[in-house]
């Protein structure tokens, strides 16, 4: 049986991590209901913000064993037009969002994410929670 795939996004870390509270182990007990991926983006947001090099260290190791969704060229192409629509209807989020936005739509994959930017986003599943 195929699992939904589910794009963690960096705030998702980074939220619960501030909450002391350990995301990872949270993903962990869902991981025989989901398939859980990251892109470079989010590798490089959530290991960029952690102080700890231990805690950098051990984000890094999961992070190794985790799905890597990637986008080809006319991946790129959408995240620069949604880019540009979005700007011109006065909507401008952060281009990171759009990269993980577009890596989502192109992988069917939803979002997981306390993110509020991702809800601009045209034909993106959202969530704050899996349970």
């Amino acid at each position: 049986m195929k699992h939904p795939l589910v794009l963690v996004d960096s705030s998702y870390y980074i939220t619960w991590q501030n909450r002391r509270v350990d995301p990872l182990s949270l993903l962990s007990a869902l991981e025989l209901d989901y398939e859980f991926a990251i892109n470079g983006i989010i590798w490089a947001e959530v290991l960029r913000g952690r102080s700890d090099p231990h805690l950098r260290d051990r984000y890094d190791r999961a992070f190794s064993l985790t799905r890597m969704l990637h986008l080809n060229a006319s991946g790129w192409q959408r995240v620069a037009r949604l880019a540009w629509e979005l700007d011109r209807r006065g909507e401008v989020i952060p281009l990171a969002d759009i990269i993980i936005g577009v890596t989502a739509l192109e992988h069917q994959a939803t979002v997981l994410t306390f993110d509020q930017h991702y809800q601009k986003i045209p034909g993106l599943t959202v969530v704050s929670d899996l349970e």
